[in-house]
C-alpha cells in the first residue's frame, strides 16, 4: 500500500491490489461525466460526479460525502468502510496531491481534488491514480 503521506498511486500499484486485495478494501471513484463512465472505466469502479454547487458544500464541510451520493448500495459502502478502505480516486487527466507540480495538472475546485482533500481531512486513506486509467482493467 502507499504510505499515509503518498497522495498518488499508478497504475501497476492498482492492478496489483485488484489481484492480491479482497475488492472490497477498496473503493474506486471513477469522478468524470457519467457518459465517459459508461463508455470506458476501470471494473469495479463506481462512478461518481458531483453538481458543482453541491462539491462547493462538499468543499466547505456543509455536508458529508455520504449526502452526495444517491445509490443506496454505495452510500452504505462508503459508510462501512470509510475509515477503513482503501478510497482511489480518478478522472482519466492526471492526480492530485500537495507537490504544486503534480497539484497543476488538475484545478483545485475539481471534484478529484475536492474529494482527496475532504477525505484527507477525514482520516480516509486516499490516492489519486497517475495519469489515463479508464481502460475498463
Amino acid at each position: 500500500m502507499p504510505e499515509t503521506e503518498q497522495d498518488s498511486c499508478n497504475k501497476e500499484w492498482l492492478q496489483s491490489q485488484l489481484r492480491s486485495l479482497d475488492s472490497k478494501e477498496l473503493i474506486l471513484l471513477d469522478c468524470r461525466g457519467s457518459h465517459e463512465y459508461s463508455e470506458s472505466h476501470i471494473r469495479g469502479a463506481v462512478n461518481l460526479c458531483i453538481p458543482s454547487i453541491v462539491l462547493r458544500r462538499l468543499a466547505n464541510g456543509k455536508i458529508d460525502l455520504a449526502s452526495t451520493i444517491k445509490s443506496p448500495e454505495l452510500k452504505e459502502r462508503i459508510q462501512t468502510g470509510y475509515k477503513l478502505c482503501w478510497f482511489i480516486l480518478y478522472n482519466g487527466e492526471g492526480v492530485v496531491g500537495p507537490n504544486p507540480e503534480i497539484a497543476s495538472a488538475i484545478p483545485m475546485d475539481s471534484i478529484i481534488s475536492t474529494l482527496h482533500r475532504r477525505l484527507k481531512q477525514d482520516g480516509c486513506r486516499v490516492v489519486a491514480l497517475q495519469g489515463e486509467s479508464s481502460n475498463n482493467s
